[in-house]
């Protein structure tokens, strides 16, 4: 068990040291289950790093909510629980998108690589912007349009990883890898915006 905590730490550190090594690291380790463990512990970040202490701190979000049965005033309270549930759904939806397209093509794919490999690059990019959003907020910084284009120049890390990772895994070539991992954003990005709401 400490072995198998060690090793899913070392894959995790590699995304900041070695990003384009992580898919390999992925190869023999269980698929999905690494990249649910990793997506599963990026949305508990969310929820009790960043939206339980919005909620306690009394904040409310500058856009409105999307969803008529969620008052805008509540809606950090009501992150905490709704943000895990978005964001495994939201990368079981993409990853399944992803290995569609795939298969589509004609090319090689399997859809447990994929979850594993779109999960760890998550959790990557996930606990930097965690960070991010803190040090946002801690120097006052209020533009939330201005957060969530930094959020995508930091996302730029996850893609090199998810098409470093597809190419290892499934012999994905790399300009296809770039076009899905954009096509991910691209679908992320309005599923964001309806269930998401911004730290400051």
């Amino acid at each position: 068990m400490e072995e198998t905590q060690g090793s899913f730490l070392r894959v995790w550190f590699l995304g900041y040291t070695q990003p384009l090594r992580v898919g390999e690291a992925l190869r023999d380790k269980p698929a999905p289950y690494w990249g649910l463990a990793a997506q599963l512990l990026r949305a508990m970040m969310d929820a009790l790093l960043v939206y339980l202490p919005m909620s306690l701190m009394g904040r409310v979000p500058d856009t409105s909510s999307a969803l008529s049965f969620i008052p805008t005033e509540s809606y950090y309270a009501v992150s905490v629980g709704m943000a895990p549930l978005f964001i495994l759904g939201q990368w079981l939806l993409l990853s399944a998108v992803m290995h569609v397209a795939l298969r589509l093509l004609g090319q090689q794919s399997d859809l447990d690589q994929i979850l594993n490999i779109t999960g760890m690059a998550a959790l990557v990019v996930g606990s930097v912007l965690v960070v991010w959003d803190w040090i946002w907020i801690a120097l006052g910084w209020q533009s939330d349009m201005v957060l969530g284009i930094s959020h995508l120049v930091i996302d730029t890390w996850g893609i090199v990883i998810m098409v470093a990772g597809l190419r290892s895994l499934l012999g994905v070539p790399v300009r296809l890898g770039v076009v899905l991992s954009l096509i991910w954003l691209a679908l992320g990005i309005p599923l964001a915006m309806i269930f998401m709401r911004s730290p400051v």
